[in-house]
């Protein structure tokens, strides 16, 4: 029954990650060959590029803390068995945990030797839940705990995440999903296309272009049925988890959401105005009140491709050149998305935690968590919906061995409103640059000295 609920879901997510992949590749290439093509240079000089860098190197900072701090009231959500019955196992290859209750009453526990015991209670609640594979083998949280933290040393997680960086078979990484290796190799294929032919007559820029635009179309198409999916991916979530347990899931997923709002709002009003201002000596406030159409927009389009035009006429209202608002707002919207640096952490953490793989995160796992987050930044694709497929790529790269959690489905169910305030998020980042940029760069900043925002 779970599996029938959960079908129409998995396909939908399936279907996502079909088309983001591409996407990404497809706007990541085409952004560096007409950034170079077209001669925008004094946008990629490396004192331009800083306040790109510094907004997402801070957003993804604010949330790997806020991973951290709210990671104790992410609960481990577990299947409690008792006792042992005959035939009310789950089919075979399901996986799930469970914490199991001895003859005496007490719990049995992973012991800090790595032995076994029957225990009243655990300081760690991780070291309750074992991992149920099949009806016929159980393994705890210590073998999972080998397999997939301590098999691989710091030293082999840094040569690993270098090998990404430098794929072997560029189409093994988009069998693979691999999105960090994806990017990196569209950064150069980037560079060489701008100097393979002249911008107008390059033929093979048009077909990226033209693929880019497809895949976008296919992906719109594809998001008219996400009210749906969500429906199924919430039931096939609820139909997983022990029905006194409802309450307490839905307790975790509202602290999510508070975390990322948090999360938001303080890098909204305190620190991008504050970057703005060391920058510009400029007031930030009034800035943003001429970018409120554009973020009504955003929060109700959930795009950051499609509010560019609301967002870059909001600027120019703000007394930024047309030519500037033009060249970064393009440019800036997808390599620029801090939202991406508050979400991906939590989203990681909270899959981890309430999969009873809390214990496993590890101040190595962290790190790959913030700079594959960071880079996170700028490989998204600013549509609607396309952080739920670079967070399967950022959990399968901290957690190799594991398989997709259940609590997925919860942050699909929670994406309808985490993506509305991210693209708030993304946008106002964005604009923030944009403004900072009219400062530096002389001759696209149109501004009189009494009249400065």
């Amino acid at each position: 029954m779970q599996k029938t609920l959960a079908l129409p879901g998995d396909l939908f997510v399936r279907a996502l990650r079909c088309l983001i992949v591409p996407l990404v590749f497809c706007v990541m290439t085409i952004v560096v060959t007409e950034t170079v093509a077209l001669g925008r240079s004094s946008i990629m000089r490396c004192r331009t590029l800083l306040p790109y860098v510094a907004s997402s190197v801070l957003s993804t900072v604010q949330g790997t803390l806020l991973a951290l701090l709210f990671k104790e009231y992410f609960v481990p959500q577990a299947t409690r068995i008792m006792g042992t019955s005959g035939d009310g196992g789950t089919t075979t290859g399901a996986s799930f945990n469970v914490t199991l209750q001895c003859t005496n009453g007490k719990l049995l526990a992973a012991l800090a030797d790595g032995s076994l015991g029957c225990v009243e209670s655990a300081a760690n609640a991780s070291a309750l839940l074992f991992l149920a594979a099949n009806h016929t083998m159980t393994t705890s949280n210590v073998s999972s705990s080998s397999s997939l933290g301590t098999q691989l040393s710091l030293v082999d997680q840094i040569v690993g995440i270098c090998n990404l960086l430098v794929p072997v078979n560029i189409f093994e990484s988009f069998v693979d999903g691999s999105l960090l290796s994806i990017v990196m190799f569209s950064i150069p294929l980037g560079v060489a296309l701008a100097h393979s032919a002249p911008a107008n007559d390059n033929l093979v820029l048009g077909v990226v272009r033209q693929m880019r635009n497809i895949f976008i179309l296919l992906l719109n198409g594809l998001l008219t049925i996400t009210p749906v999916a969500v429906v199924f991916l919430m039931a096939g979530a609820i139909a997983k988890f022990d029905t006194q347990d409802l309450s307490e899931v839905m307790s975790q997923l509202a602290y999510l959401l508070l975390s990322f709002v948090i999360g938001a709002i303080s890098h909204a009003l305190v620190v991008l105005p504050l970057l703005m201002y060391v920058y510009t000596k400029a007031n930030p406030y009034k800035y943003l009140q001429q970018l409120i159409p554009a973020f009504v927009f955003a929060f109700g389009c959930s795009s950051s491709m499609a509010t560019l035009p609301v967002a870059i006429e909001c600027i120019q209202r703000a007394k930024v050149s047309r030519t500037l608002s033009h060249i970064a707002m393009p440019f800036g919207t997808p390599v620029n998305l801090n939202a991406s640096g508050i979400y991906y952490p939590l989203a990681v953490v909270f899959m981890a935690t309430m999969s009873g793989l809390g214990d496993q995160l590890t101040p190595t796992r962290y790190v790959i968590i913030f700079f594959v987050s960071l880079l996170g930044c700028m490989g998204t694709a600013p549509v609607p919906n396309a952080a739920l497929v670079y967070i399967m790529t950022l959990w399968k790269t901290c957690f190799p061995s594991a398989d997709l959690p259940p609590a997925f489905s919860l942050i699909v169910t929670a994406d309808f409103l985490l993506d509305r305030i991210s693209t708030m998020l993304n946008v106002n980042g964005n604009a923030m640059v944009t403004r900072i940029l009219a400062d530096q760069i002389d001759e696209t900043f149109e501004v009189q000295a009494d009249l400065r925002v």
